[in-house]
Order: structure tokens, then C-alpha cells, then sequence
């Protein structure tokens, strides 16, 4: 009875060195040339001074591609674009706000190669437009009734800088999980005040990529970010991706 349990146990040890010397031969090629569209569902925190509700729902679709021009170095280019529905009260008037965020970002990376399942890599950021039209409450006051609140439409038009860390690791042979930090920081002007608006944004998001061959991979991610706006604070988002890799 020992000796088969013996046996049985070599059988799973040998079975599982081969799978791992299968998933390691597949996994020595980490592409970073892809074209890749992604989706996603948000909420983040309202952290208005009278908040109607605790989180604003927001939906995200975005385009991006990546060219490994060199051995370790690549470039990257984004398009992204962004919903997001506020409901607050001014001046005892409960008004609905929305936001739509676009922005384009091109970026280059370098990436290095730990063993044959791992990846780190490291990317440099330029936010080169980033467009912000939102609506914001108008309170016309009065002598003798309480104000009137409204709603017009401001932009804000800017650009910046970002960075990136991040590290790809090959759980199975088509199996993959990513995991990335990263900070953006952001300028811009607002036609309609003269103002100028400096904010930044720090994220922490996991991924994971089933690899179904033909250069395909579908995958689906968690993010959290930290924002130094005033009006909104704990950025929480659930997405899916799909990559064709070449």
C-alpha cells in the first residue's frame, strides 16, 4: 500500500515538472506589441460638501497599442473616455451632475526579464490632451425667495505627465497576471473662469489575461485610485480587456 502511494506520488511530481517545463517554454515570450480595447464600470466617492449619494457611477471605454521597436524598449499610445454622474445639493436645491473625460496619452517603456515566467517593466507618460466637460451648479440669488440653482457646462482643457511600475508573471502556460502602479498629474486652464487646476492621481490595479491563441488574450482587471480633487476621493473600478498580440 506505501509503494503505490510512492508511485502515485512520483506520477504527480513528474506530471507537474513537465506542465511547469511546458508553461516555462511558453512563458519566455512576454509581448509588448499589441493593440488592445478595454471597458470598465466604476464608483467613486462623493466627496462633495453636501453629497446626495456616497458614490457616483462612472463607465470607461478606451483603445490603446504598444510596439516593441528594440529588444526591451517599446512605445505606447492611449485613448480613453469617461462618464461619470454626480448627484449633490446646493443652496438646498438637489441638482445632477455629469462629467465626460477625455484624454490621449503616448509613452514609451522598458522592460527586463526575471527567469523565464517573469517581467518587470517601467514606462514613462505624456498626457498630451486631456479634456474635461462637466457641469457645475449656477445659483442666481434672490432678496425675497430662496436662489435659483441651475446647471452650466465648463471645460477643462490641460495636458501632463505620468510613470509607471509594473510586473507580468506567468501562473500557468496561458494563464497571466499583471499588476501595475502608477501616478498621472495633470494641468489645466478653465475657459469659463480663467482658473488654472492642478491635480494628480495615484493607481493600484491587477489584471489577469487568459491567452486563447491565434495572438488573442481576453482578460479582466481591479483598480483603486487615490485623487487629490476636492470633489471626489476613492476611485474603485472592475473592467474587461481584449489584446490582439503581434
Amino acid at each position: 500500500m506505501r509503494g503505490r502511494t510512492v508511485k502515485r506520488c512520483t506520477r504527480l511530481i513528474v506530471l507537474a515538472s513537465l506542465a511547469s517545463v511546458s508553461a516555462g517554454a511558453n512563458a519566455a515570450d512576454f509581448s509588448y506589441s499589441y493593440l488592445e480595447v478595454t471597458a470598465d464600470l466604476s464608483k467613486t466617492e462623493n466627496t462633495a460638501q453636501a453629497p446626495l449619494q456616497d458614490d457616483a457611477d462612472g463607465r470607461l471605454f478606451g483603445i490603446a497599442g504598444s510596439w516593441e521597436v528594440f529588444d526591451a524598449f517599446y512605445v505606447k499610445g492611449a485613448w480613453s473616455r469617461e462618464t461619470k454622474e454626480f448627484g449633490n445639493e446646493v443652496a438646498g436645491t438637489p441638482v445632477d451632475l455629469d462629467s465626460r473625460q477625455t484624454m490621449t496619452t503616448l509613452g514609451a517603456g522598458y522592460h527586463v526579464e526575471t527567469g523565464e515566467r517573469t517581467s518587470f517593466y517601467a514606462e514613462a507618460l505624456m498626457i498630451v490632451d486631456f479634456e474635461v466637460e462637466h457641469s457645475v451648479p449656477l445659483v442666481v440669488p434672490s432678496a425675497f425667495v430662496p436662489p435659483t440653482v441651475t446647471t452650466t457646462q465648463s471645460v477643462i482643457e490641460g495636458d501632463g505627465l505620468g510613470g509607471a511600475l509594473g510586473i507580468r508573471h506567468w501562473v500557468s502556460e496561458n494563464v497571466e497576471l499583471e499588476g501595475q502602479l502608477s501616478r498621472i498629474h495633470t494641468s489645466g486652464d478653465v475657459p469659463r473662469t480663467g482658473r488654472e487646476i492642478s491635480d494628480s492621481e495615484t493607481m493600484l490595479r491587477i489584471a489577469g489575461h487568459v491567452h486563447a491563441g491565434g495572438g488573442l488574450s481576453v482578460g479582466g482587471y481591479l483598480s483603486y485610485s487615490k485623487h487629490t480633487d476636492d470633489n471626489f476621493d476613492n476611485i474603485r473600478k472592475l473592467g474587461v480587456s481584449l489584446r490582439y498580440h503581434f
